[in-house]
């Protein structure tokens, strides 16, 4: 009775919804807390976000930790490679179709890449400066130098006093920038030996030789875009500053292209970019004013300055076989010409003459050196095969 009694008669306790939903309420963000808490604690380590947290060695020590296909990858103490005469890639059809692979430099600044002509002469491919050779301080060897002077033909004196020579011992050095005067009043033994001072990478570069010369100048030769008509053998082969406007070596403009290709060979010297370039695009005009376009493209892209015009280029030969027979200038058809002497030193065709900007030739003595390209006075007489013998 009593226990009936309890259960029908004594207080009891009731809840309210609203007390259990804020009791569900509190325990619920209890556990949204603490699981906050111990997921950022944790999840950076569950997934790597910080890779400084694990460092991975594949070895020798641990391989045995990994798979991987052992007929592909051989594993040592340095690490893991490709196992010895393994290609992951095979291209079967590469040895019967692979004429367009070549083997291409990695020209340093103010150097280009020319493609070389084994065929006729014995060339692969070499670098080459891309402006004419220039002196500056080996603190800022992007900067040419314009001291000491030749005046008034803004040429770099190589024959002044000692104590400014583009030498080391000077803290000068040659280098190829579109800067600065070119540098002048040098003999062949001379450019040969300061030449031999520029370190590319681990080897040392040389003075241009015939063969690498004429590697280039048949290539640009050959390129429709050097030639001012649009077209191989349409009017000239550009010939450079060739017509004493102004009566001086020009610098180099940093732009290729445009206008910039004609740079400073308005009269004044003064414009980057003259208003045209060129201003008569027909055969025989090359060596007047307003056709003086610097830069031949060779064809892989790169850009040449000044290889015709504005100051004379050595090249190492001498001339040991007697290629020219007269004493004054002729064309590359003159019949003093030795025979096969056209396809060893000049254009590729004999109709190719001074009136298409090809340059003439000038006899000398035997063992007399390679002078290209003439200077900025000598018109006709300039071009990317002209040739003197000094």
């Amino acid at each position: 009775m009593k226990t009936v009694k309890k259960y029908l008669f004594e207080k009891r306790y009731h809840f309210s919804r609203f007390q259990f939903n804020l009791a569900g309420a509190f325990f619920l963000f209890v556990g949204f807390v603490f699981a906050t808490y111990f997921t950022a604690l944790k999840l950076p380590s569950v997934f790597a976000l910080n890779d400084t947290t694990k460092t991975w060695t594949f070895n020798t020590s641990n391989a045995g930790s990994y798979t991987y296909d052992s007929s592909l990858v051989t594993v040592d103490d340095s690490g893991a490679r490709p196992a010895d005469n393994t290609n992951k890639i095979t291209n079967p059809a590469f040895s019967s179709d692979n004429s367009s692979w070549s083997v291409a430099a990695l020209p340093p600044t103010g150097w280009v890449e020319v493609p070389g002509n084994s065929g006729t002469f014995g060339t692969s491919n070499f670098l080459a400066m891309k402006y004419e050779a220039k002196c500056a301080a080996t603190s800022d060897p992007t900067t040419g130098l314009t001291t000491p002077v030749n005046s008034p033909y803004d040429t770099y004196n190589w024959g002044a006093a000692s104590g400014v020579a583009c030498t080391s011992a000077n803290n000068r050095q040659v280098v190829s920038v579109a800067s600065g005067f070119p540098i002048a009043q040098i003999n062949q033994t001379e450019a040969s030996t300061a030449c031999g001072t520029i370190a590319l990478g681990s080897t040392t570069s040389h003075l241009i030789t015939n063969a690498e010369w004429m590697t280039l100048a048949r290539n640009a030769e050959a390129q429709n875009t050097n030639w001012s008509g649009g077209s191989v053998g349409s009017g000239y082969l550009y010939a450079g500053h060739n017509d004493n406007q102004p009566a001086k070596a020009l610098i180099a403009s940093t732009t290729d292209t445009g206008n910039n290709a004609c740079a400073y060979t308005d009269s004044a010297g003064t414009t980057e970019a003259p208003a045209s370039c060129p201003t008569n695009t027909a055969s025989n005009t090359s060596g007047t004013a307003g056709n003086q376009k610097r830069v031949l493209s060779l064809s892989n892209g790169s850009s040449l300055w000044d290889i015709s015009g504005n100051v004379w280029e050595w090249n190492s030969d001498i001339q040991s076989t007697a290629i020219d027979t007269t004493a004054g200038w002729v064309e590359w058809n003159h019949a003093n010409i030795a025979a096969g002497a056209r396809d060893l030193y000049g254009p590729s065709s004999s109709s190719y003459l001074s009136a298409q900007g090809m340059g003439k030739v000038y006899g000398g003595a035997l063992n007399n050196g390679f002078l290209r390209g003439a200077y900025w006075g000598y018109t006709s007489f300039a071009g990317a095969f002209a040739l003197s013998f000094v």
